[in-house]
Parts: structure tokens; C-alpha cells; sequence
């Protein structure tokens, strides 16, 4: 009977894409990242399983990646390594996950978000439990009302801005005269002459 742990982790695989198909190799000695000959050696191990399989080599870690075609032939490979001797080491490995795209778009690409501008109130200062944000309106940009009866005012006509009930005068607007439109002209501010220039006295002094 298999673990409930087991069971979920099957659950979650809904096709054979999401199995793993790459194993890494941990504890790989120095020699197959410098000699050519260890390498193709360490490399013969994978090849023997799948030969198209592809190598990347992680010298500074000490580690290989060995990506294959078919999860069968990562699950091969890392049976094979497990607890392996190569050169008097010891390797160990492990699945590597594999990396999928399942948002993106059919050339490839990543999905630009939404085009759509949100009007978002500030958080208070200590929201309490249970706050949310919260959207509001968007500015009223134009008051269509107001625009309506501004363009039907003319500056020779009445308009009457409110009808007025009990107890509140009504209030019209009555266009003004012209002579009260002309703006009153400015005083003429008399200019100063400016003083001659007269010859400054020399002083003289007498020993």
C-alpha cells in the first residue's frame, strides 16, 4: 500500500511531461573536469543508456547535469549513479525538476498583464484584522451636467441656476452691462525731470 505522501506526489503528475528527465551527479572527482580521458570515461556511463543524452559540466561545484529525451532513461541513470565508485569517489545524485512555461503565449513569449488602471485607497497607518483593499471610483474628469448648462448660456440671456422652494430664494444670473465690464483706466503717474549736471566744485588747499 503506498504512503499518503507517495499518493499525493502521484496525484500532482498529470502527464508524463512533469516527470523529471535530467539527474545531477554530486561528489564528481576534479579529474573528469580536467582530463579528457576521465571525462569521456564518466561520460560512457550515460551515453550506454541514451545516446543523445546532453552534458553540463559544473566544474565549480563539482557537479554534472546529464539531461536526457525520456524520464525512463533519467530514472536509469540515476540508479546506476547512486552510491557508484568512479576514480575511488563515491557520486551521488538526484532528479533535477523540470522547468515549464505553462503561461506562455504560443510565440514563446511571457503574457503582458491586463491593461486596466486601478484606483487603490491607501492602507491606514495600523490596518486592523481583517482589512482588505478596497478600489474606488475613478476622478470625475468631466461633469457632464455642468458642461451642459454652460454651453447653453449665452452671455445676453437669463439663466436661472435654481428654481427656488420654501424658504430658499431662487437664483438667476443676469448678464451685466458693458460699461461695467470696461476696466477703469490706470492713472498717468507724472515723470520726474532729471537735474541737470552741474560741474562739482574743486577744493584747493593752500600749504
Amino acid at each position: 500500500m503506498l504512503s499518503d505522501d507517495l499518493q499525493e506526489k502521484l496525484q500532482n503528475i498529470e502527464c508524463e511531461e512533469d516527470l523529471p528527465n535530467a539527474v545531477i551527479v554530486t561528489n564528481v572527482p576534479v579529474e573528469v573536469f580536467s582530463v579528457d580521458q576521465q571525462k569521456a570515461n564518466f561520460s560512457d556511463l550515460f551515453t550506454q543508456i541514451e545516446s543523445d543524452c546532453h552534458f553540463d559540466f559544473l566544474r565549480s561545484f563539482r557537479r554534472v547535469r546529464i539531461t536526457f529525451e525520456k524520464p525512463e532513461s533519467a530514472t536509469a541513470a540515476k540508479l546506476l549513479t547512486q552510491h557508484l565508485s568512479f576514480n575511488g569517489t563515491i557520486l551521488k545524485s538526484f532528479f533535477a525538476q523540470r522547468i515549464r512555461l505553462r503561461d506562455a503565449s504560443d510565440d514563446g513569449l511571457l503574457k503582458l498583464p491586463p491593461l486596466e488602471k486601478q484606483f487603490l485607497i491607501s492602507p491606514p497607518a495600523s490596518p486592523p484584522v481583517g482589512w482588505e483593499q478596497s478600489h474606488e471610483m475613478a476622478p470625475v474628469v468631466c461633469n457632464f451636467d455642468l458642461m451642459a448648462k454652460l454651453a447653453a448660456l449665452t452671455v445676453d440671456d437669463t439663466f436661472e441656476v435654481y428654481e427656488g422652494d420654501e424658504g430658499k430664494p431662487k437664483i438667476v444670473i443676469h448678464p451685466a452691462n458693458e460699461e461695467g465690464n470696461v476696466m477703469p483706466a490706470q492713472l498717468m503717474m507724472p515723470k520726474t525731470p532729471r537735474p541737470p549736471n552741474t560741474p562739482r566744485s574743486v577744493r584747493k588747499e593752500y600749504s
